[in-house]
């Protein structure tokens, strides 16, 4: 009897043998990227999701609200949509050639979190790798964590969060929970199992949530969004069970619109019915009770301020020493992403196992619809929402702002989806649109890019380079646009001559352990 073949060892994937299309997303969500950063290396990341600015005029209002309304917010997506395809490839191939997955992953991720670290303390505040890291640890412990050690690992969490100095840990428990309780909706074989788990905690959230917010509590947003997911994830999953595959879409929309769809009915209350302003004889503990969401703010305000002082006249030792000074901020901001990011990995992970994007050509039909409908519903609910407030004044509790933001990005994630449905069909037109393809390059080494970009801004509009903070808006657009051309015949150039882009290399040896070879035709 002949043992079976031991599986062959996890290796980088030829170039020749990637998927076409999702290097060309990534090059156009990089475009767009770069489009949206550009404008927070000339006003502190601090301000990111306060919309556009008091005082821009002609042109450069103009630019900004373009860019506000069919830029930002989508971009982000996109490539967040490419993080759960990429995620679903790798396991799809890993479990096709009977290879192990999580080791290779779990080094994967571990990777790009240090490349993340690097580029915030060493750059720029706004990076995201930190984020798509913490993103993807969270969904492979929907994907593959086991009861036991998860209990464990919360147990660990609430005993370190008593500590001195590990009070981060707390912050921990609801990404934690929240990955569980989905994980048993994507892979629960009985049908009763996630409803129960699900609709009574969220019920009992969403119960606490409106009444501190009749009792004139804080901010409840975020306690809405995870207790209105829970009940609507326990209701899909109670209605609809098969087909399996199908569970990931699901989840991802239904996670994603329950929380920007809560948190637009949060800042609905406070914008129509807002809570009476406390009277000078309040006492303190009425204070602090009403203005609690408004602290909030006026400290991001002097975060604001403390980020533009530095880099417009401190030193590049002053910044990465202010950055560092903000890193606990920084991870306690993370939950939130763990909840949205994740939704969007999970729409993404569906992407590949219905087979759209491997067999895009079979799906064009689909693709047309989801084109014209997602891009006229996502952008227009955001040039919508314009006609409420395209701006939050500096540290004010603005609740008509919060409730257009937050319908500027439920219209993210269907303009998003339908961008990328554009640009597959561009892929498989016979004409001047299929020249995207000359993108593919450029999205080849999308980490390598998206860092020069970083360094090229830092290097151009903080002190420690030229110095060029506070341009107009329409001049950092056309900065950021030519950037990215020289980019892209940069990136062509480079792969004629490698098999990876520079810190593309770097990340395969070190998440395979082994050394690629860089250099074509080795």
């Amino acid at each position: 009897m002949t043992s079976p073949p031991s599986a062959l060892p996890f290796v980088p994937i030829p170039s020749q043998d990637r998927l076409d299309a999702l290097d060309v997303l990534r090059g156009f969500a990089l475009i767009g990227i770069c489009i949206a950063n550009v404008e927070f290396f000339n006003r502190p990341v601090a301000e990111s999701g306060n919309g556009i600015p008091a005082g821009l005029h002609g042109l450069d209002w103009l630019v900004a609200f373009v860019v506000a309304y069919v830029v930002s917010g989508k971009f982000w997506t996109i490539f967040s949509l490419l993080f759960g395809m990429g995620f679903a490839l790798m396991l799809e191939r890993a479990r096709t050639a009977g290879r192990p997955f999580l080791p290779v992953y779990g080094r994967r991720i571990a990777v790009l979190g240090l490349f993340g670290l690097l580029h915030y303390l060493l750059l720029w505040s706004g990076d995201i790798l930190i984020s798509y890291a913490i993103g993807a640890l969270a969904l492979m412990l929907m994907l593959f964590a086991r009861a036991r050690p998860m209990i464990g690992v919360l147990a660990a969490c609430f005993v370190l969060a008593q500590l001195p100095g590990f009070g981060f840990a707390g912050w921990l428990v609801t990404p934690l929970v929240f990955a569980g309780l989905v994980g048993v909706y994507l892979r629960a074989e009985r049908r009763a199992l996630f409803p129960l788990v699900a609709i009574v905690p969220g019920s009992l959230m969403l119960l606490a949530a409106i009444l501190n917010i009749v009792g004139g509590e804080g901010d409840m947003g975020a306690l809405l969004a995870i207790g209105g997911a829970l009940v609507l994830l326990g209701l899909l999953a109670w209605g609809f069970v098969q087909p399996e595959r199908a569970r990931p879409l699901r989840a991802g929309v239904a996670i994603f619109v329950l929380t920007y769809g809560l948190t637009a009915l949060d800042g609905a209350m406070r914008h129509y019915a807002p809570q009476s302003a406390p009277v000078s004889s309040a006492t303190s503990a009425e204070t602090d009770s009403a203005s609690a969401t408004l602290l909030q703010y006026r400290e991001r305000t002097a975060r604001s301020i403390e980020e533009k002082e530095v880099l417009t006249n401190g030193s590049y030792a002053d910044a990465v020493a202010m950055r560092l000074g903000h890193l606990e901020a920084r991870m306690r901001d993370e939950t939130g992403f763990v909840v949205v990011g994740v939704s969007v990995f999970l729409v993404g992970v569906w992407f590949v196992r219905s087979g759209v994007i491997a067999n895009a050509g079979r799906h064009l039909p689909l693709l047309r619809r989801l084109a014209v409908g997602g891009i006229v519903f996502g952008v227009g609910l955001g040039l919508l929402s314009s006609l409420i407030s395209t701006g939050r004044p500096a540290g004010v509790d603005d609740g008509g702002y919060d409730l257009a933001n937050a319908l500027t990005t439920v219209g993210s994630l269907p303009a998003s989806l339908g961008y990328v449905a554009a640009v597959l069909l561009a892929l498989y037109s016979h004409g001047v649109l299929a020249r995207v393809r000359v993108l593919a390059p450029f999205g080849r080494m999308a980490l390598s890019n998206y860092l020069m970009q970083s360094l090229v801004f830092s290097l151009l509009f903080h002190a420690h380079g030229l110095g060029w903070w506070g341009i107009g808006r329409t001049e950092q657009v056309g900065i950021a646009l030519l950037l990215c051309a020289l980019q892209i015949v940069f990136s062509h150039w480079w792969l004629a001559r490698f098999q990876y882009g520079p810190l593309e290399w770097v990340w395969r040896a070190l998440t395979y352990l082994t050394w690629p070879p860089m250099r074509r035709g080795a």
